[in-house]
């Protein structure tokens, strides 16, 4: 009877087989986005898509005392949490690669990755690597940062929702599932990760991506309640994956229509108004933008002083 292979044996090889999963799907989706006029044509399809379902809700829905003031006001309360985590990923990016950025300076380059992200392009990742390859990052070490902090945010997503719906809706199989495709795409991530990156810089990212999958649902959840939707916050946490989920599509700008319809469909599962929590994930895209426009209009104005200085 032959001897059980070492841990120290079949670990390369289970690290070498996530790794070439990740590849080939990381490809797929490079290769939709590269596609001429894919993402214009996803942002206009998207687009549509939103407003059409939108005003049917708007239509169908009983809003007596919607209170725009207090939409835009939990935009902007949230408003330092959105920062303060994004600028922690896009700092912790660099630390693992060996580039310092100042809290600051990382807020800014997120924030104009976030406004590239709104065009019919793939941006947003391109802005982000080029900051830290022009810094002395390897340019192979720079994507693996990416990799890892998009895979870990959509890991933290499913395993949010796999545990809400497993709560919220009874929903065993479809959370459990959920879960283990959260722990899966954990340790796929654990397999592209930067190899300088130490410990405790991958755990401290892991705790961003899971407060920025709570913080976005918790959003949703306030608009959503707004609204008039019967909605708890097990039920809100149950849509924590849609916007990781979307936003790894690649085609779809900023996700644009693909979260709308994720949030739509988890609605039905925990038996919510489907066109309602559509409607609210659209309004909540409205007023998180909003929101969000003094910083992004100080974060290009930097980007175009620079450019005259240079």
């Amino acid at each position: 009877m032959s001897p059980l292979p070492s841990r120290s044996a079949w670990r390369p090889k289970l690290e070498s087989v996530a790794a070439r999963v990740m590849a080939q799907l990381s490809e797929w989706s490079r290769r939709l986005a590269g596609i001429p006029r894919l993402r214009p044509a996803a942002a206009t399809v998207g687009t549509l898509l939103v407003a059409f379902v939108s005003w049917r809700a708007w239509q169908g829905a009983q809003f007596d005392d919607v209170s725009v003031p207090a939409l835009i006001a939990v935009a902007v309360l949230t408003v330092p949490l959105v920062l303060a985590a994004d600028g922690a990923e896009f700092a912790l990016q660099g630390a693992m690669v060996g580039v310092h950025l100042p809290p600051v300076e990382s807020v800014r380059q997120v924030s104009r990755a976030n406004v590239a992200n709104l065009l019919p392009l793939p941006g947003g990742p391109v802005l982000r690597h080029r900051v830290l390859a022009t810094r002395g990052a390897p340019q192979r070490s720079a994507a693996r940062a990416q990799l890892i902090t998009g895979v870990w945010w959509l890991a933290c997503g499913l395993a949010v929702s796999g545990l809400a719906l497993m709560a919220a809706a009874d929903r065993w199989w479809l959370g459990g599932l959920a879960l283990l495709g959260g722990l899966a795409f954990g340790g796929i991530g654990w397999t592209v990760r930067p190899r300088a990156a130490t410990t405790v810089q991958l755990g401290s990212l892991a705790l961003v991506e899971l407060a920025k999958v709570v913080v976005g649902a918790t959003r949703f959840w306030l608009v959503a309640l707004l609204l008039g939707a019967e909605l708890s916050g097990l039920g809100a946490m149950s849509t924590a994956f849609t916007t990781p989920a979307a936003a790894a599509l690649g085609i779809f700008p900023s996700g644009i229509g693909a979260r709308e319809a994720l949030v739509g469909g988890v609605a039905g599962l925990i038996g919510a108004d489907a066109a309602l929590l559509f409607l609210a994930a659209t309004i909540e895209r409205v007023v998180a933008t909003v929101s969000m426009l003094p910083v992004l209009v100080w974060a290009m104005w930097g980007s175009s002083r620079e450019a005259v200085a240079q």
